[in-house]
């Protein structure tokens, strides 16, 4: 029983939880899908899943009742279904996940939740748009990519969102066995043919297997288990101090706001 960690819900037993209910939960979400020639299929539960449990440890270790629950292992994969065993969720049924497992956090009295997306192909907001007035929990997104910027743009070779020197460099310190560097490469991408979506104010969905060679984007062969281990420790650090702020917010008639 000494051995709980009382920020994974996984390991709570009834009288755990309902003695403390938690006053963040964080749900992470994750995918199933290729990375490269050199990174699991699970790279991006490994990431996500790490991040989740030292973000909350941190946040347990300033005195917040910080809990994250099971990883969501599926993302959005439409484009990318040409790769065997790229398990793909639609849109739609991601967002109907959220919404069930959302009811169930305003049937438990959870205020504040955050949902911790650790998959480029995922993208929640509109859907927070549709649930906002309809949920008492108060839901906000966190993209764990997108923390200390500055700091990847520093340590990084630059170019590529997949599989490349980040990605790589975290999963080298957290499951240096199951990278194989021997298979990574440089991973070119296409170049756009129309030039609004090379400006970047045009989008659309890529065709991964036209996109890239390998399923991967970024050359990773300068990544280190140091790199990584730098920028995770950052990146946990940012997203506790936001765990501590946000359990600490009061919810008035203001909130968000000052």
């Amino acid at each position: 029983m000494q051995n709980k960690k009382h920020w994974r819900l996984s390991e709570l037993s009834l009288p755990d939880v309902s003695s403390q209910i938690p006053k963040v939960v964080v749900l992470p979400f994750g995918a199933t899908e290729p990375h490269g020639r050199h990174l699991p299929y699970g790279t991006d539960i490994i990431e996500v899943e790490a991040i989740a449990e030292r973000s909350c440890q941190l946040a347990n270790e300033c005195g917040v009742d910080v809990a994250y629950l099971p990883v969501i292992p599926f993302g959005v994969q439409t484009s990318q279904q040409s790769y065997p065993l790229a398990m793909n969720l639609y849109p739609s049924t991601l967002n109907q996940i959220i919404s069930d497992l959302t009811e169930s956090m305003d049937n438990s009295g959870i205020e504040k939740a955050v949902l911790l997306n650790g998959h480029g192909g995922n993208d929640f907001y509109m859907h927070l748009k549709e649930l906002f007035g309809k949920r008492r929990v108060y839901l906000t997104q966190v993209n764990w990519f997108s923390l200390c910027q500055e700091l990847a743009g520093e340590i990084f070779a630059p170019g590529g969102d997949h599989a490349n020197d980040m990605e790589t460099s975290l999963v080298l310190h957290l499951c240096p066995e199951l990278v194989d560097m021997a298979g990574a490469g440089s991973q070119p991408t296409a170049k756009f043919r129309l030039a609004a979506m090379r400006a970047g104010w045009a989008r659309a969905p890529r065709p991964w297997d036209r996109y890239t060679e390998d399923s991967g984007a970024g050359d990773p062969r300068s990544a280190t288990a140091e790199k990584g281990e730098q920028f995770f420790n950052a990146i946990c650090k940012e997203l506790a101090d936001f765990l501590v702020e946000l359990a600490g917010a009061n919810i008035d008639d203001k909130f968000p706001f000052c």
